[in-house]
């Protein structure tokens, strides 16, 4: 994991689904480089309604930019909705080389998706 990470420090504190998904991505010939976003400045920031700052950036060997969100079984509520909402129309402005994705671990909520069907769709990027 350590060979696409862009800090040696990110690799700390990183929870199980985050480790888990980490380590199938970083296996994709097609990843170039991963990087954990902080959750303050001066992190990436979504800034509209709240400041949203996604888990995890990620860069592809053809220089698509993902934004990355993992959430756990228990966080399909209200703010998961609103974040994927506004993730999603991120991505939408942002241009073509640009991506949004929320990925649960086993429930999630609708325009998210599941650990294999996320990996499925990044490695065509």
């Amino acid at each position: 994991m350590r060979d696409k990470s862009l800090y040696e420090e990110e690799i700390d504190n990183l929870n199980s689904l985050e480790n888990r998904l980490l380590t199938e991505i970083v296996s994709l010939d097609n990843i170039k480089w991963w990087h954990r976003n902080k959750d303050m400045k001066p992190g990436f920031c979504i800034n509209a309604f709240i400041n949203y700052y996604p888990d995890f950036i990620i860069c592809t060997e053809n220089g698509n930019i993902i934004m990355l969100e993992t959430k756990g079984y228990d966080r399909t509520n209200d703010d998961s909705k609103a974040k994927l909402k506004l993730g999603s129309k991120w991505a939408d402005k942002a241009g073509d080389k640009y991506f949004y994705f929320m990925v649960f671990e086993n429930s999630k909520i609708k325009g998210s998706l599941l650990i294999d069907e996320f990996i499925d769709t990044i490695k065509e990027l």
